[in-house]
């Protein structure tokens, strides 16, 4: 058995002509450590396509379409999409008008608050009128003759 030693990742994946993402999906695959030394047959498993991979292929070479029933699941599937964008579309729609009902809602509230603190002020103002006013009334009036001669 020889083993061949590299001194990089990239080194190695030079050597078999594949990108370095190539080597490591078919190390992952072949369960290879890529420690910088590797035998003939761990070569060969990195330099070649992996089986499963090589039946998909030629699978789907043979038959040149899908079968049947995958298109059925992807005819559903795309009704379940378009099901799905209907949906979405509603709810922003739903969302945006919720939105404007808060804005309104907002709107009423602060004039709500304004016309609260115009009452309060005016209230206010009426209670020191009438305190005034009481006070007035209060002192009790002397006539001309006894204001005159106190």
């Amino acid at each position: 058995m020889t083993e061949h030693e590299f001194n990089s990742i990239s080194e190695l994946a030079e050597h078999l002509k594949i990108s370095r993402t190539t080597l490591y999906k078919r190390a992952n695959l072949s369960d290879i450590d890529l420690t910088g030394v590797y035998s003939n047959e761990q070569l060969d498993l990195l330099s070649s396509v992996h089986p499963t991979v090589q039946q998909l292929n030629s699978s789907t070479e043979q038959t040149g379409q899908l079968s049947e029933q995958t298109e059925q699941q992807i005819k559903f599937l795309n009704k379940e999409i378009s099901a799905k964008d209907k949906q979405i579309k509603l709810l922003s729609g739903q969302l945006k008008e919720k939105d404007l009902q808060i804005g309104l809602l907002n709107k009423h509230l602060d004039q709500a608050q304004q016309l609260q603190l115009i009452a309060e002020q005016r209230l206010t103002e009426t209670k020191d009128n009438l305190i005034e006013y009481q006070e007035k009334e209060n002192h009790t009036k002397k006539g001309f003759w006894s204001r005159l001669f106190k």
